[in-house]
């Protein structure tokens, strides 16, 4: 499972989520940008992104759960390492892997594991071997509702109800 949840979010994360922006309708909620992702005018995901402290933050929301991306031009990481991690936020904390690729990382999210602290938190630190990111979470509450809410209804509309009719993409 854990290999293909790897594997999904590689491919389906493989560019960040804010160069999706450019093709599909996106909406803002707070600092946050959510967008529909679409592979082969196949629905793929919902990510909501954003710019703070010299990195790109992202969340993406797939059929294998939420998963928290990273990316930031002054970092030098070893691609296809796992770093350990430890996520923290509004007092709970939990263990993670942080999936390497040369200058971002991905870290799948389990469902339950911070989820609801994501939403009240207005920071969430990963905490690694050299150092703690400090990623602000400030209107993430409305902004994951959003991402969930884009989720759902995009993975139940389907093209096949109507092959005349192209799918909304609106997140």
């Amino acid at each position: 499972m854990r290999t293909s949840f790897a594997i999904a979010l590689a491919v389906t994360l493989a560019t960040p989520p804010f160069a999706y922006a450019q093709s599909d309708p996106t909406v803002k909620v707070g600092p946050w940008t959510i967008a529909t992702v679409y592979k082969a005018d196949k629905f793929d995901s919902c990510t909501m992104g954003r710019a703070a402290d010299g990195m790109e933050i992202g969340f993406a929301r797939t059929r294998d759960g939420l998963a928290l991306m990273l990316d930031s031009p002054k970092w030098k990481l070893e691609r296809g390492k796992a770093y350990a991690v430890r996520l923290v936020a509004g007092g709970q904390s939990i263990d993670a892997k942080a999936l390497a690729d040369a200058k971002s990382v991905t870290i799948p999210l389990e469902d339950g594991t911070l989820g609801g602290r994501l939403r009240m938190s207005s920071l969430l630190q990963v905490q690694g071997e050299g150092a703690t990111l400090r990623v602000p979470l400030d209107g993430s509450t409305a902004a994951l509702n959003r991402l969930d809410a884009c989720f759902q209804k995009n993975s139940r509309e389907s093209t096949e109800t109507n092959p005349f009719v192209a799918p909304s993409r609106k997140p």
